[in-house]
């Protein structure tokens, strides 16, 4: 295998498995766990750091995946790999920038309330749709080495 492909592997499996830790283990426990005003403190914290991880793996998976097209030739594989590392790079800068706006409208209570739900839910499709092109590009690579 070459480096190339180890380091997309290894960027993908890292984000998709913060993805997963975040949604299974994270998100279930902070409000169970952290009173409201600890909870916002947390999460506040948790989620530029979160997408800054989304945005250097998925630059890491796309300098792979050109750095393979380029070397080895452009397959459907390296193809696919170019265009969702070039997805996760996006989405996790998108979702980054959105931030601010989500908690100026959680902050504004029930006037920003609507606000607050469009923004969040923009925030978890698009953290959704990196999960599947992540699980999607991890079996494809698997494949690709049997």
């Amino acid at each position: 295998m070459s480096i190339s492909v180890s380091v997309l592997a290894i960027a993908t499996a890292v984000w998709v498995g913060a993805i997963l830790f975040q949604s299974a283990v994270v998100a279930p426990s902070v409000f169970t766990v952290l009173d409201e005003a600890a909870a916002r403190r947390f999460l506040r914290a948790l989620f530029p750091r979160f997408f800054r991880l989304g945005a250097a793996c998925g630059a890491a998976m796309l300098i792979a995946a050109l750095v393979g097209g380029l070397v080895a030739g452009w397959t459907p594989v390296t193809v696919w790999a170019s265009a969702v590392s070039t997805a996760t790079l996006v989405l996790s800068l998108t979702a980054l920038s959105i931030i601010p706006a989500t908690n100026a409208a959680r902050d504004a209570g029930d006037a920003g309330r609507a606000r607050f739900v469009t923004l969040h839910r923009v925030s978890v499709l698009m953290t959704v749709a990196m999960l599947f092109l992540g699980l999607v590009l991890l079996v494809m690579l698997v494949q690709v080495r049997s």
